[in-house]
């Protein structure tokens, strides 16, 4: 089926001749004029697409959010979301639903532990329900846009939104092929060819297999990534774009490791605690999406578009349950048959009226989300037990019977106001408003009840921005923001929706070449879900979570030679909550920060070398909210990367990860399922481009 898929979708971009692609230098400031102020780290080649990018309110308004370029994605050797988001400050890994999601906080507020944080791809929301791994292949640019000017189409968070845009066609041919081997015997290939097909017509096409053995014992990986695009651009002001996607993503459920009397790195990082019998859970999604703008003339423009996605998560696993006699590990065994379907679309009209740059939009979506589990619990009788120590596979649990059967029905309607208005040469002001009408249906289809929610709530934001000179600049912004949260609890009852307000102020420094930013921040939030502190097996929403804290972000060009990007966050994120044990937040540290330079040594007749080192800090953290107390150590781990053009038309690179081979946990649920960091990891290139 994926191979039927990928032939239909190769054959759009068949017809595209090759040339070289342009030199991707890095550059740390912005070559869209509407695009001036935000930090734009990399070099962002050609016009901006606005049907899928932040609009031009949120950059100006936002100046502690930053874009992550492709040439800087690529230097960076980012392999997954995660590596990322490491070059963008406030941002902490959470857990990873068994290998088969994406998951964040952003200024220490998480998404629902099941369904992960919110992200958009090309302004739609791309993981409601659930989504799979990005593959960085698709990606033309990463949109960290933080605060409560982080909008995106109207939507308001007051920790902030990532939007991943995708690569789309060009009129300049080009074509390039990436084969890549690696530790644990990885194997990568990339292909990327775009062009024109006609004057009007342009096409791209994006693939990318992968396939491991994987670090961890019987976790092997299998990945298949299609992204056909097509460009139309029938006349002057007019312009339509196709974005399709087909993920296919499959490996074991893994769910890490356990702690061992209080120690999340006492059992060897490599050890699988799940059954190989279970086989390969599987992960299929299917994205479709046409955008399209139009210039209305003085000033004023047009631009919508509709999305479809659908998806399936399928498979066995055997699940650490509990840890007894300080060495038997009961587990639960599991069948997932999750499937969503997702329609999406949205219009918005936007233009100068003097000094105003006023939008007005509409949105809404239509979700069906069907989760359908079977488990078998240990028992004494029954434990499905395995020796942490010396482990033994091969057991059997018990027939599984109905757990969760679950059909969750959204209809969600939008409408939105802003307004940006340059009260003078110096002083900028925002404001916005946002109406919300949703039904959520929820259908136990074991028992026939129902959890219905209904509301129409209204939110506001406002911000400014003041240029105090040339170089320096201030900045605040306040909003609120509303959430439908997915689910039910352990009585079999729906959620509330997730309500916050926060605020931001900030000051911002420019000089050629160089960007630094410092933000201090203050949010809280009510109704956010975590994993129920009675029944880990089921969420809980939080009472009310507060989170406060400073950002650091600086990006530097040196002599045209050497790049720096650099962050720090200080957050102090805290649940208020008498239902809990305690008062701490998972996986998000108090200090986290990175450091990632990049040196270019120009040769003659195309060649040149490339060295990148990157380091990471992430401070303590809570890795569970039970009564275990338990704190996942802080670590600190390095890159190094390496690249050589051998002309025009080829060049290679090596890539460690994790360096100096750290041991560390990376995130968690709860005591028993902690995911290990990857030990140090080699990958070595070969790039032909024309």
């Amino acid at each position: 089926m994926f191979l039927s898929q990928l032939a239909t979708s190769a054959a759009l971009a068949a017809a595209a001749p090759a040339t070289p692609a342009p030199p991707d230098d890095i550059d740390t400031s912005a070559t869209d004029a509407d695009a001036s102020e935000i930090v734009v780290i990399g070099t962002r080649n050609g016009r901006v697409d606005r049907t899928l990018s932040s609009d031009i309110v949120t950059e100006r308004m936002s100046p502690s959010s930053r874009s992550l370029e492709r040439d800087l994605l690529s230097a960076a050797a980012v392999s997954r979301l995660s590596d990322a988001l490491e070059l963008v400050s406030g941002v902490s890994n959470q857990n990873n639903r068994g290998g088969f999601l994406d998951n964040f906080a952003i200024r220490g507020f998480l998404g629902t532990p099941d369904g992960g944080a919110e992200y958009y791809v090309d302004g739609f929301l791309a993981n409601r329900g659930m989504g799979p791994p990005r593959d960085p292949a698709t990606a033309e640019r990463i949109e960290a846009l933080k605060g409560p000017a982080g909008a995106l189409f109207g939507d308001i968070d007051p920790a902030g939104r990532v939007n991943i845009v995708s690569k789309t066609p060009h009129f300049t041919p080009s074509a390039s092929a990436t084969f890549t081997y690696g530790s644990f015997d990885t194997r990568r290939v990339e292909l990327d060819v775009a062009g024109p097909l006609s004057s009007q017509l342009a096409a791209r096409i994006v693939v990318a297999t992968e396939d491991s053995d994987g670090w961890r014992d019987h976790v092997t990986l299998k990945r298949r990534v299609a992204a056909p695009s097509l460009t139309w651009e029938p006349a002057a002001g007019i312009q339509l774009t196709y974005v399709g996607e087909i993920t296919h993503f499959d490996a074991p459920f893994d769910r890490g490791i356990p702690a061992v009397n209080g120690d999340a790195n006492a059992l060897p990082a490599s050890r699988f605690y799940g059954e190989p019998g279970d086989g390969i859970t599987r992960f299929r999604n299917n994205r479709h999406q046409v955008t399209g703008i139009a210039d209305l003339g003085g000033g004023w423009t047009l631009n919508g578009g509709i999305a479809w996605r659908t998806g399936s998560l399928k498979g066995f696993s055997s699940d650490q349950s509990r840890l007894v006699d300080g060495r038997t590990l009961w587990r639960q065994r599991r069948q997932r048959d999750f499937v969503v379907d997702d329609l999406s679309a949205r219009i918005e009209m936007s233009g100068e009226l003097g000094a105003h740059r006023l939008s007005v939009g509409a949105k809404g979506y239509r979700l069906d989300y069907q989760e359908h589990w079977l488990r078998r619990n240990p028992s004494a009788e029954n434990p499905h037990s395995i020796d942490i120590f010396d482990p033994v596979y091969g057991g059997s649990a018990a027939s599984l019977l109905p757990f969760t059967q679950n059909r969750e029905r959204r209809w969600s309607g939008t409408l939105y106001l802003q307004d940006m208005w340059d009260a003078t040469d110096r002083l900028t002001l925002s404001g916005g408003a946002r109406f919300d009408a949703y039904r959520q249906h929820i259908l136990n289809e074991r028992t026939g009840a129902v959890a219905k929610a209904v509301g129409e709530p209204v939110n506001f934001r406002i911000g400014g921005r003041y240029r105090v000179n040339d170089v320096f600049a201030l900045h605040a912004n306040w909003g609120e923001s509303f959430l439908l949260n997915s689910g039910t609890s352990r009585e079999l009852e729906g959620f509330a929706p997730e309500r916050g307000k926060g605020y931001e102020l900030g000051i911002t420094a420019a000089w050629p070449g160089i960007d630094v930013a410092a933000t201090w921040f203050d949010i809280s939030k009510s109704g956010i879900l975590t994993n129920d502190p009675v029944d880990p097996n089921y969420l809980a929403p939080v009472g009310r979570l507060t989170s406060c804290g400073i950002e650091l972000d600086a990006a530097i060009k040196l002599g045209g030679r050497w790049q720096i990007v650099a962050n720090y966050a200080w957050t102090k994120a805290r649940a208020d909550d008498a239902a809990f044990a305690t008062d701490a937040v998972l996986n998000v540290p108090e200090h986290a920060g990175s450091v990632f330079v990049l040196a270019r040594f120009a040769g003659v007749e195309d060649r040149g070398l490339t060295l990148s080192v990157g380091a990471t800090f992430i401070g303590p953290r809570a890795g569970a909210i039970d009564t275990s107390g338990l704190v996942l150590p802080g670590y600190a781990k390095a890159k190094l990367g390496a690249d050589y053009r051998l002309s025009r038309h080829t060049s290679i690179r090596l890539v460690a990860d994790n360096l100096f081979d750290a041991r560390y946990a990376q995130s968690s649920y709860s005591p028993v399922w902690i995911f290990p960091g990857a030990p140090r990891t080699v990958k070595a290139s070969v790039e032909f481009r024309y």
